[in-house]
């Protein structure tokens, strides 16, 4: 099968671009395409064409006609929102659900807002040919309420686990690489948009800690500006325990070493880090919007509001320290139910069967 694979924008570090990439691994015979690309990621075949657009959503609009006028694939699937895809990865959320929520309708009428509801509405409106993929229940509702979406048009995938490449360093990276002691908690936080995943409420946390929480270290990775959150770390005295580690290509190391993983988003459709640091064994702290946060609850972490305080981040904060020799074997068990490493697999097979 030749396979095609649309997304917009390639960076290494987001989770919609790492989950693109991965499936193109297990796909064998797949093309990356795009409109632009910071790298070639290793081992992937990628077409970039150049669709240009002087807006967001007018780049967007060029890129589905080019991709809608490719014919070299025997199928494809749009991990962005393309519409007339033969499958779509829905890895956001419902855009309708939230210009309702935060615009008055008469904004609907300004070509930035029109597109995006109207690009949504062909992909998951009743007349569309698109089979969707989601990654949690949960993410389903919205969809719909708005669109009438039939069962049979989607499938909801299970959550999408890698086994660890490799096992923990004997010599912990990132602790020489910041001269913090053995015994040293680090609490993680990685994303690629601060303040939609909410650092600024995991800094506040931090600040808040007592007892043994005080001897905790924030270890900050991801893509973004970090010179608000830096801001307010100095604001809150916490600079000597923040560490502001900017895009990594070793998470995995950094997970093995860390204490738990602190992700207090305002909006996550799923979560790839969350199952990503299950698999090395680290206890999460997540909000319960997040898509993945069942599967946190089920591998025995603890969970949040959804919109929690600072004081509610960090009274779970020190909950989940104090339990986190009880938490790692709940989560081990999880991990090893073999049906969780086979999503790619079940991705393939629904498209081979639509061929």
């Amino acid at each position: 099968m030749n396979l095609g694979i649309f997304l917009q924008h390639y960076f290494p570090y987001g989770g919609l671009q790492r989950d693109a990439v991965r499936f193109a691994r297990h796909a064998g015979n797949a093309t990356l395409v795009v409109s632009t690309s910071t790298c070639q990621p290793a081992g992937i075949k990628l077409l970039q064409l150049n669709s240009g657009g002087h807006t967001n959503h007018g780049k967007l609009a060029r890129f589905s006609r080019d991709c809608q006028n490719l014919n070299q694939f025997s199928a494809n699937i749009a991990f962005s929102r393309i519409p007339g895809s033969n499958f779509h990865f829905c890895g956001d959320p419902c855009y309708r659900e939230r210009f309702l929520k935060k615009k008055p309708a008469i904004a609907g009428l300004l070509p930035r807002y029109r597109f995006y509801l109207e690009n949504e509405r062909h992909i998951f409106g009743p007349d569309s040919p698109t089979h969707i993929f989601f990654l949690s229940e949960a993410s389903v509702v919205p969809f719909q309420v708005h669109y009438n979406l039939q069962s049979s048009r989607y499938t909801i995938l299970p959550p999408w686990l890698d086994r660890p490449a490799t096992p923990a360093p004997e010599n912990p990276p990132i602790r020489a690489e910041l001269n913090l002691p053995r015994d040293t908690p680090i609490l993680l936080f990685v994303a690629s948009n601060y303040q939609l995943k909410g650092l600024d409420l995991a800094l506040q946390s931090l600040a808040r800690l007592t007892g043994e929480g005080k001897k905790c270290h924030l270890v900050i990775c991801g893509q973004d500006d970090p010179a608000p959150f830096k801001k307010l770390a100095d604001s809150l005295q916490l600079t000597p325990r923040t560490h502001f580690m900017g895009p990594r290509d070793d998470i995995p190391a950094i997970m093995m070493q860390s204490t738990l993983l602190i992700h207090p988003a305002r909006m996550e459709a799923a979560g790839m880090v969350l199952t990503e640091a299950l698999t090395h064994q680290l206890p999460t702290l997540c909000t319960s919007h997040c898509g993945y946060a069942q599967h946190t609850i089920a591998a025995g972490c603890l969970q949040l509001s959804n919109a929690p305080s600072a004081e509610e981040i960090a009274a779970k904060t020190e909950e989940s320290l104090a339990q986190r020799q009880a938490i790692i074997p709940k989560i081990r068990d999880w991990c090893s139910q073999p049906g969780r490493y086979e999503t790619a697999e079940l991705m393939l097979a629904k498209i081979a069967q639509a061929r």
